[in-house]
């Protein structure tokens, strides 16, 4: 799955070094019980000011779907003045589709941490250098053979280029990338970009194989692991990215630019990719069903996201029941 990507500063990890992905359970064994979480009596949180969300396998239930019961909190918080922050390597423009539904006030951190938009204005951006972006879209085009069913997204600010125009690879472009624009050459659209003369800019790469990525993204994109970061995630997706991006980052320059500390800040999270934001919250919670280097550094535990444990959390420190 594309958006439980960015495992770590120049680390290129993959999903499947989580046992939880690896175990096939079969049929007539019990499933592992996932660690309980922390009795809301117990949640000692107060004069929140910011509340940072991961999206897949945090907000989003098992179905990849924002419950319905997220629009009441998100709107009861935002009216009391709370910056709540989805934070997500998806897309901002696959974001602001998923939260059309909040009229305004809702800052959204999207790519992984390459940008912060509120309200439809950039707030902050750091995107990949055009050089080495280059030499990708190179190292892909030579793996175009019948035996490797790969394809590049370049990703900018206004929209996601492809090359590829079958449906099959768009349809799966597109579920994670809103805005996706075929084009005829990759090589001459990142050099529009570059010399100003086109409308966007880039922030990232991403690369799809519909097999196994591992291998693909070995010849494509990790001899660059040195230099940026490049990331595994799961099966099928790898990104490259300039080497400061992090949600960890992004949450902290936008801690600065509103003037808020961790003290006041709590963060929800399931994966690798969200450490760095969880780091940046005094009140950090790990999903029930988050990996365990993630129960390892968080001070509480809140239920499943099938449970829509985000939600049961903020409406019991929000007391947004009564």
């Amino acid at each position: 799955m594309h958006c439980r990507e960015h495992l770590g500063h120049n680390q290129g990890v993959s999903e499947q070094t989580n046992p939880a992905a690896q175990a096939h359970t079969p049929a007539t064994s019990r499933a592992p019980e996932l660690p309980a979480p922390t009795p809301f009596d117990e949640l000692s949180i107060s004069d929140i000011e910011l509340i940072t969300i991961d999206m897949d396998g945090t907000l989003l239930d098992e179905n990849r779907e924002l419950p319905e019961e997220t629009w009441p909190v998100i709107e009861a918080l935002l009216a009391r003045g709370i910056n709540v922050v989805p934070c997500s390597g998806r897309q901002y423009w696959t974001l602001r589709d998923l939260f059309d539904r909040v009229s305004d006030g809702l800052t959204i951190i999207a790519e992984n941490g390459s940008i912060a938009m509120r309200d439809g204005e950039e707030l902050f951006s750091m995107g990949l250098d055009y050089a080495s972006a280059q030499e990708v879209v190179l190292n892909v085009r030579q793996q175009r053979q019948p035996e490797v069913n790969t394809g590049l997204v370049v990703c900018g600010k206004r929209s996601a280029y492809v090359e590829r125009d079958d449906e099959a690879f768009l349809t799966i472009a597109r579920e994670f990338y809103h805005r996706t624009t075929v084009v005829d050459d990759l090589h001459e659209t990142l050099a529009q970009m570059e010399r100003g003369e086109h409308e966007d800019s880039l922030l990232k790469l991403a690369q799809f194989d519909f097999t196994n990525i591992t291998p693909t993204g070995e010849f494509s994109m990790a001899g660059f692991a040195n230099t940026h970061q490049y990331v595994v995630s799961g099966q099928h997706w790898c990104d490259l990215m300039n080497p400061e991006v992090d949600k960890g980052n992004a949450v902290e320059a936008l801690q600065e630019r509103l003037g808020i500390s961790p003290a006041h800040t709590m963060a929800f999270g399931d994966f690798h990719n969200d450490l760095g934001m969880l780091a940046r919250a005094e009140h950090s919670f790990a999903m029930a069903n988050a990996h365990p280097d993630i129960h390892a550094v968080c001070r509480y535990v809140a239920p499943s996201n099938a449970e829509h444990g985000v939600l049961q959390v903020l409406r019991a420190v929000f007391d947004l029941d009564a």
